[in-house]
């Protein structure tokens, strides 16, 4: 088991709800964030790199791949 923070469970919540789509990063801090926040792109990209690292840590058969240009998006197995 791991710990998360109630953004790195939002952001993993939202990835695996949408396994087979591709999130950008606006998209992420509009519903993670809100309208109102002063979060920027480099937010997304922290919150993703410290889920990346806790589901290594873990040994977990899921990762958060990067769609240059596009956004992120969970991919199962390999």
């Amino acid at each position: 088991s791991v710990r998360l923070s109630r953004k790195e469970f939002d952001i993993c919540e939202l990835l695996m709800l949408n396994r087979n789509l591709v999130l950008t990063k606006e998209s992420l801090l509009l519903k993670i964030w809100g309208y109102e926040s002063d979060a920027e792109d480099n937010n997304v990209e922290v919150y993703i790199s410290f889920l990346r690292k806790k589901l290594a840590h873990i040994g977990a058969n899921v990762r958060i791949r990067t769609i240059r240009m596009v956004g992120y998006c969970l991919e199962v197995g390999g």
